[in-house]
C-alpha cells in the first residue's frame, strides 16, 4: 500500500531569512562599543548611574518603614 504521505503534493515553504540591504535600510546600523545595547545612557551622566540606581532601590526598600512609622507616630502608637 503506497503511503498517503508521499502522494501529497509539495507546498512552498515560508523562508524567514532577510537580507542585510532590507535590514539596514529599515533599522540602520546598529551601535557597537560598551554600553550601546542599554536603553539608558550610562556615561557622561550629570547625575551619576550609580546613585540613580541605589538611590532607587534604597527608597523603595525605606518607603514601607517610614510610612509604617509615619501612621504609627500619627495614631500615637508611639512616644
Amino acid at each position: 500500500m503506497i503511503s498517503r504521505v508521499g502522494m501529497r503534493a509539495p507546498r512552498a515553504t515560508r523562508n524567514f531569512q532577510t537580507s542585510a540591504v532590507t535590514m539596514n535600510s529599515v533599522y540602520g546600523s546598529p551601535k557597537t562599543g560598551i554600553y550601546s545595547n542599554l536603553p539608558f545612557k550610562v556615561k557622561d551622566r550629570k547625575i551619576p548611574f550609580g546613585i540613580v540606581w541605589w538611590g532607587t532601590y534604597g527608597f523603595f526598600f525605606a518607603f514601607p518603614f517610614l510610612t509604617s512609622y509615619w501612621h504609627m507616630k500619627k495614631s500615637g502608637n508611639l512616644a
